[in-house]
């Protein structure tokens, strides 16, 4: 995540996140999973959108940075946001 903040190209970086979610297991790696999927795809689908959704993946890394980890109601209430919120997936 910290290297997405400063990347150059956000997208790639956005895209290993993705790649290193899918092969992990648990709830949390789905969600990171659903989150990347979607903000790689929205550069992919829509090109003439690329500089606003590379900014949603700074942002997104950015408040995943400024969680406390520890604090699990924090960390629910930043994937309700991303998955749901952010990404348009069905609640």
């Amino acid at each position: 995540m910290e290297q997405l903040v400063t990347a150059q190209d956000p997208y790639e970086v956005g895209m290993e996140l993705w790649d290193a979610s899918g092969r992990a297991a648990g709830e949390l790696a789905y969600n990171m999973q659903l989150i990347w999927g979607a903000l790689t795809d929205w550069v992919e689908l829509k090109p003439e959108d690329g500089q606003q959704a590379r900014a949603e993946m700074q942002r997104a890394a950015r408040e995943w940075l400024a969680l406390d980890s520890a604090d699990r109601t924090a960390v629910e209430r930043y994937l309700d946001d991303w998955v749901h919120d952010v990404c348009g997936y069905d609640r």
